[in-house]
């Protein structure tokens, strides 16, 4: 794959990334902004997740003999066009049908973003390309948040929103000219013949549960991360500065943990990863005080859990034979419904508890996610 086109791919992935996570930077601005209750904006997370989990599969079956070029040319202009609602929304009704267009076309962006990644790459190379592309997530997380939280400092939350906006046509632009039809009828053939067979269903039901809920757990702290940091006295330019930090460990967490999993195995990564996590979770409350430990703390929080992610893609994978696409939407659908429910749980928390109940919840999250890990069997020898 040339590198225009792979920057063009991780551009596209990074603004996807971007506006999801974003809500968690500049949840305290909108909610005085709109005077609607922190709780409340924050189903703007929820919103988005669940949109893109259920729209992302119906989408790519009825644009299936659609040109893929053409599917991401137009569903980037509707992601612009979402975002661009956001920012001029004078009610919340407004900020959600906003946040609904943005998120089905983000789905279809993102599942032909992989399977485009997948025929532009040698048959040797596509697991490290697939990994390349897949970091536009990971950068969202460390350049994309804060900048946006710092924009939204210094000259209001609508303009992050009209930031991503000019990001979004950028990508466009790059799409045009590096997106080409040469390979469209080879997508076409493999969608039409590949086919796949799961070796031991329940280990994949296994796998997608610990994604839901180690995705649930995160989401009910880092939506909500705002104004926990806030009960201890931090403003927005700590919360910037700890959102970076979280992209950091998320970067180096995602590397570290596809070596590690290499290493040591999926299941015996994964007990690591989840069990550091479950307790950083519960102790976290006692970092708080402290800024320089609250920083190693969300630097170490993140390393774990980002880091759960490639021994569990690993894992998916190695339960199948044959074509392994679907085994990426079946984990994107159950990432996102994680992030979700998370955001939801949280919310709830939020508006009867406290905020800081919001981390029991999570290592509570990670724990069952732990059993289940603990059932997990070897993966299957692959040649």
């Amino acid at each position: 794959m040339s590198k225009s086109r792979l920057i063009t791919f991780m551009l596209s992935v990074f603004v996807v990334g971007m506006v999801e996570l974003m809500i968690a930077g500049i949840l305290t601005l909108m909610s005085a902004d709109l005077n609607i209750s922190e709780a409340i904006i924050g189903q703007l997370v929820t919103v988005y997740a669940i949109t893109f989990a259920i729209s992302g599969p119906i989408l790519v079956k009825l644009t299936k003999n659609v040109s893929p070029k053409i599917t991401l040319l137009i569903s980037m202009v509707l992601f612009v066009i979402g975002n661009g609602i956001i920012a001029i929304s004078p009610n919340f009704t407004v900020l959600v049908l906003g946040r609904i267009l943005s998120s089905a076309a983000a789905a279809i962006i993102v599942v032909k973003i992989l399977s485009l990644t997948v025929v532009y790459s040698k048959p040797n190379q596509r697991g490290k390309m697939i990994g390349l592309v897949y970091t536009g997530f990971s950068a969202a997380n460390v350049l994309g948040v804060p900048l946006g939280t710092k924009i939204g400092d210094l000259v209001g939350w609508r303009m992050t929103f009209v930031f991503i906006c000019l990001v979004g046509v950028l990508a466009f632009i790059l799409i045009i000219f590096n997106v080409s039809s040469d390979k469209l009828d080879t997508i076409k053939s493999e969608a039409d013949h590949s086919s796949y067979k799961v070796l031991r269903p329940l280990e994949v039901v296994k796998y997608l549960s610990i994604t839901f809920l180690i995705l649930a757990a995160n989401y009910v702290v880092v939506t909500y991360i705002s104004p926990l940091l806030s009960v201890y006295g931090y403003d927005l330019n700590i919360v910037s500065l700890v959102l970076l930090v979280a992209g950091l460990g998320a970067i180096l967490g995602t590397s570290l943990g596809g070596y590690i999993t290499d290493a040591l195995g999926s299941k015996k990564w994964l007990l690591i990863s989840l069990s550091t996590y479950t307790v950083l979770m519960f102790v976290f409350q006692s970092f708080l005080p402290i800024l320089v430990i609250t920083l190693i703390g969300v630097f170490a929080w993140n390393i774990v859990q980002w880091g759960s992610n490639p021994p569990i893609q690993i894992g998916i994978i190695s339960q199948l034979e044959g074509d392994t696409s679907a085994a990426m939407s079946w984990n994107m659908s159950s990432l996102n419904a994680g992030i979700g429910a998370g955001s939801l749980l949280g919310g709830i928390f939020v508006t009867y508890f406290d905020v800081v109940s919001s981390l029991y919840v999570a290592g509570t999250l990670s724990f069952l996610a732990l059993l289940i890990c603990l059932t997990l069997k070897k993966q299957p020898k692959t040649s």
